[in-house]
């Protein structure tokens, strides 16, 4: 039996949840693994997160809730757009990790420096770029999927917001880092920008093409008008057979007007 999807559909994603299963079980087991692996803003010991920060979360409510948004969006974005997912996950994976060293933790709102970690950055991400690529191309089975991102995932844009203006969105010790879910939803709205002329467009029906011909369609169309205007043959028949006896007429009558 053929696969009926590419391979490549299940393979990634199902490789990116296996890689954050493992390193949590290990973390949890008591065999190492217990520094901050996260994004710890403008800091040179932070920097390792960017590349390591998604693969890490603070226990299992936090590996749960990420694990099948970053499975559903992860498929979709390979399923949808191909090799353009390759090049959105990767760069998305270190330019989201990277803006979030940048913003997190703004001094103006608080003076502590904190040790982000998760994969929300990148199922931020994801749900970002497939929701405005939809929108921004036009195609109908894109813009479905959109649809289908935001009737999942409409929650998230709360996500985005400071905590501090959502008190009841803190987790105590282990609050929501909305910076990583603000570097991800930009990084995926940019991307769905800057490659919408790339990977699948708005499909142009064939018949607005002005060299369209399909010769089933145009039997069916002689049939139509056979069926519906049977006089349309009769009035055609009756000029073709009264031309040439006109051309006689004149041609007779011809000599006639001459004298």
């Amino acid at each position: 039996m053929a696969y009926p999807l590419p391979k490549k559909t299940l393979v990634i994603p199902l490789f990116l949840i296996s890689t954050i299963w493992i390193i949590f079980l290990i973390e949890n087991s008591g065999m190492g693994l217990n520094d901050c692996y996260g994004v710890v803003p403008r800091t040179l010991y932070g920097l390792k997160g960017i590349l390591l920060s998604p693969l890490f979360h603070s226990g299992w409510t936090h590996l749960l809730s990420n694990t099948f948004p970053l499975l559903f969006l992860s498929f979709i974005a390979l399923l949808m757009y191909g090799r353009l997912a390759y090049y959105v996950l990767f760069f998305g994976w270190i330019i989201s990790g990277s803006l979030l060293w940048l913003i997190g933790n703004p001094p103006f709102m608080d003076d502590s420096i904190g040790c982000h970690i998760g994969a929300s950055g990148i199922v931020y991400m994801l749900a970002s770029f497939i929701l405005f690529s939809g929108l921004i191309r036009k195609e109908r089975g894109l813009m479905a999927i959109s649809a289908i991102v935001i009737l999942l995932y409409g929650g998230m844009f709360w996500g985005v917001i400071p905590e501090e203006f959502l008190p009841s969105a803190n987790l105590g010790n282990n609050p929501i880092s909305w910076e990583g879910h603000l570097s991800g939803f930009l990084v995926g709205a940019f991307f769905a920008y800057l490659f919408r002329n790339v990977g699948p467009k708005k499909q142009k029906p064939k018949w607005e093409d002005e060299n369209y011909f399909d010769p089933c369609e145009e039997e069916l169309w002689q049939r139509y008008l056979d069926l519906n205007f049977p006089d349309r043959m009769l009035n055609s028949n009756e000029e073709t057979a009264s031309e040439p006896f006109n051309q006689q007429t004149k041609s007779d009558d011809l000599p006639q007007q001459l004298k």
